[in-house]
């Protein structure tokens, strides 16, 4: 075993071919799809679509995750897909981690395996978002920098008082963080690929999500938008009441009155 491993890292081509593919095949894997199968009795994850508030409106969305599966089926079993999808990501990155420590090939395995989640080619490419898999991929490239970034994010959250700068706004500061910690470009890169590969996949969704900003006579509150992504009711209406943004909204309201 030592001696083939030893003759694929003499071989930087090999490292690179075996990281990619093997990440790309085990992020392929369509736990949405399995889960619905297995507890839903269907081989197709069901598009949602749910009537937006305080509208006529409908939002809908036909990408095959875990928040998907949480629509259709419950939450405990979009809870057991979006863990699926951490797994069959994270072990890859930290099996070829752990063959071949002296480069980043393993970085290779973590976004092929995101971009496996999000283009299948076992169901002509069409998938998720690549959120889970990110999470399970950076829990092994730096678990605690996927703390802080989050915490940040949370921060931000509230001086912004925007749920969705809470959900998303954490890997995007992975970027800045991946390269304060290690000063390799190539931790930089991967983190703007995927991040790159989640707003692609998320780009139909929130060109409704603008779109329907625009629109005269509707407007969300952040418990609306909290609930509806899943988050609670809970976070979105503390920002509703206590973020940053909301307090000097009031502040301003009063001034004017």
């Amino acid at each position: 075993m030592n001696d083939i491993i030893e003759y694929i890292s003499e071989r930087p081509w090999l490292v690179i071919t075996l990281s990619s593919v093997t990440g790309y095949l085990c992020g392929s894997v369509s736990f949405a799809r399995l889960v619905s199968y297995l507890f839903g009795k269907t081989t197709k994850v069901r598009p949602f679509s749910e009537p937006v508030p305080n509208s006529d409106e409908t939002f809908e969305s036909d990408l095959v995750s875990a928040t998907v599966v949480s629509k259709n089926l419950g939450v405990k079993y979009g809870c057991l897909t979006s863990v699926a999808d951490m797994i069959k990501v994270a072990i890859p990155t930290l099996v070829i981690k752990l063959l071949f420590p002296a480069d980043p090939y393993f970085l290779l395995a973590a976004f092929f395996g995101v971009m496996g989640h999000n283009f299948p080619v076992w169901y002509r490419f069409a998938g998720g978002r690549g959120e889970s898999p990110l999470i399970g991929s950076l829990l092994v490239i730096n678990w605690y920098g996927l703390l802080l970034t989050n915490a940040a994010a949370i921060i931000l959250g509230f001086i912004t008082g925007s749920v969705l700068v809470i959900r998303w706004g954490g890997m995007v500061l992975m970027i800045l963080w991946l390269w304060i910690l290690f000063r390799d470009i190539n931790y930089v890169v991967f983190m703007i690929l995927v991040n790159g590969l989640f707003w692609i996949s998320m780009r139909k969704d929130l060109a409704r999500f603008i779109e329907l900003k625009k629109k005269r006579g509707i407007s969300f509150t952040e418990e609306e938008v909290s609930e509806f992504i899943l988050m609670g009711k809970g976070l979105g209406r503390a920002l509703d009441r206590y973020s940053l943004y909301a307090i000097l909204k009031k502040l301003l309201n009063k001034t004017r009155k």
